[in-house]
């Protein structure tokens, strides 16, 4: 039975081919389940360390207003904004932009967002910030297996290519014994390594953290 590629798999199974250096029409279910496995696996565990979902969504979040001119999302890079809303008095608000940081999840106000919160203490100080704000938005990349010729793949390059690496020198240790991963399993997406992480792999990984 053939086995898929997951909703948050970052690329596809012909492209792990052509990187390994199969031809196209070398079709072998077995090893082909293998690589998809292998793929849903890799993706699991780079988007585990990035912290985020990277394939474009559409989100409802709930945030505080931090009491500056910076609102910042869960989840980027930021597409679009349906609405901001505050659930206190119901109202749209406007006048803001994501141009500058939205690769960030940064939604800028020049009046800036308001802060509410309860108080306590004998100092009657802020202790709690309400989430009164009911933010509406798109954000992530079109992933490679979502893709069209009218709306391609915005997944960037290089963390694609990190997958490619990945399922590349797993595959090598399957077909040829070679070292590189101590331990690795699909059932609980786990992998091990008994060096160092990549300079390289960490490096791009690096990049697409917000902070």
């Amino acid at each position: 039975m053939a086995i898929q590629l997951n909703d948050n798999a970052l690329t596809t199974l012909e492209a792990v081919k052509t990187f390994i250096g199969i031809p196209e029409d070398d079709v072998d279910e077995a090893r082909d389940n293998t690589l998809i496995q292998l793929i849903n696996a890799a993706s699991a565990w780079l988007e585990t360390q990035l912290g985020r979902k990277l394939g474009l969504h559409t989100y409802i979040q709930k945030c505080a207003g931090p009491g500056t001119q910076r609102l910042v999302l869960e989840h980027y890079p930021i597409i679009s904004i349906e609405q901001i809303k505050s659930l206190t008095t119901g109202e749209i608000i406007n006048g803001y932009d994501f141009d500058q940081d939205g690769e960030i999840g940064v939604v800028y106000r020049e009046d800036g967002w308001t802060y509410q919160g309860h108080i306590g203490g004998l100092s009657r100080d802020y202790i709690a910030p309400r989430r009164y704000l009911e933010v509406k938005y798109d954000a992530g990349y079109v992933l490679p297996k979502d893709g069209t010729e009218e709306n391609p793949s915005t997944l960037p390059a290089d963390l694609e290519a990190v997958i490619w690496n990945m399922v590349a020198q797993q595959e090598a240790i399957i077909e040829n014994d070679a070292a590189g991963l101590s331990a690795f399993s699909i059932s609980d997406v786990s992998w091990t390594f008994d060096k160092n992480i990549s300079e390289t792999w960490q490096t791009i990984i690096s990049k697409y953290r917000r902070w």
